[in-house]
């Protein structure tokens, strides 16, 4: 069943926004970007999830992307492989009251539990006695634009001298990332996810998949970019989006793994040149993996953002 779902956003009755009733769902779609961007600026988060570009680039992957909405609330589903099929927690401004809500019913309809809760949510929901969990490997990291851009002090020598090494030893050149760049982009994707057998691996193949959505798709979701050239050929890309006001995120980075500095390069400049106006930069998080665990706690974070999961066995 569909209903004219309104939520927060300041709609007149001949621009309704038609979502099922949950449990129904249906596909995320690039017409929604307007009316699910009005709902998170309304009702705003830290989470690196909470963005209409990851979630209409992941929509591929299955159980991800589907929304639906429970008493004035939109529910998007999402997925992680050692969870099953998930949902977000509900935008609105009731969302401890309406998980408590719809618990029940989302077990019943094949739901294993809530993702991304954080606070004042799960206060509240310990208050109800229920006992979501801290999950460090999902917690985002989020920096300092400014740390980023400067990288200075003992604690950003290694990456002060890779980028330094890279520049001098290469003639590389940043740009910002347009439509012009979409073909050599894709093609360093390619070439990335060959040597990395990212087909192998069902989470990077829908890595790929999202990546691969989000440059063909970049200025409809109104994506942030940038590349670095070297002979005129791309051989690293960064994208990301705004995820509040004073907090941009960053959901691909992508480079030749053969060209040591290129990610330090790239860090640096997609920062100076395009983040600057931001406050914060929210790196995502490490899925557990200790290289990048350490490469991001390498890069000294301002602070986490504690995410939490809520099983409904």
């Amino acid at each position: 069943m569909y209903s004219p779902f309104l939520g927060s956003c300041a709609m007149t009755d001949t621009h309704r926004w038609e979502i099922p009733e949950f449990p129904d769902f249906r596909k995320v779609s690039l017409s929604d970007r307007e009316h699910v961007e009005a709902l998170f600026d309304r009702y705003p988060t830290e989470v690196s999830e909470r963005t209409f570009g990851t979630i209409y680039v992941w929509r591929g992957y299955a159980g991800r992307s589907r929304l639906s909405t429970f008493e004035g609330h939109l529910m998007v589903s999402w997925r992680r492989e050692q969870f099953g099929n998930l949902l977000l927690p509900p935008i609105g401004p009731r969302p401890a009251e309406t998980i408590v809500s719809i618990r029940r019913t989302a077990r019943e309809h094949g739901f294993a539990g809530f993702f991304c809760l954080t606070e004042p949510a799960v206060s509240a929901l310990r208050e109800n006695g229920l006992t979501p969990e801290s999950l460090r490997d999902e917690w985002d990291y989020v920096y300092m634009t400014r740390d980023l851009i400067a990288l200075e002090g003992p604690g950003y020598h290694t990456q002060r001298k890779e980028l330094k090494k890279v520049a001098s030893q290469n003639a590389v050149k940043f740009e910002v990332m347009t439509r012009e760049h979409l073909e050599s982009c894709l093609q360093l994707e390619e070439v990335w996810c060959d040597l990395k057998r990212c087909t192998f691996d069902r989470l990077s193949a829908a890595e790929d998949a999202a990546l691969k959505e989000a440059l063909l798709n970049y200025d409809a979701l109104g994506f942030i970019g940038g590349v670095v050239l070297m002979n005129g050929k791309v051989e690293a890309l960064t994208v990301g989006e705004r995820l509040s006001p004073n907090t941009a995120v960053v959901h691909f980075e992508k480079a030749n793994p053969g060209i040591r500095g290129l990610y330090q390069f790239i860090n640096q400049q997609f920062c100076e040149h395009v983040l600057k106006d931001f406050e914060f930069v929210n790196r995502e998080q490490d899925v557990g993996e200790p290289g990048l665990r350490r490469a991001k706690e390498g890069y000294r974070p301002h602070h986490f953002v504690e995410k939490h999961v809520l099983g409904l066995a």
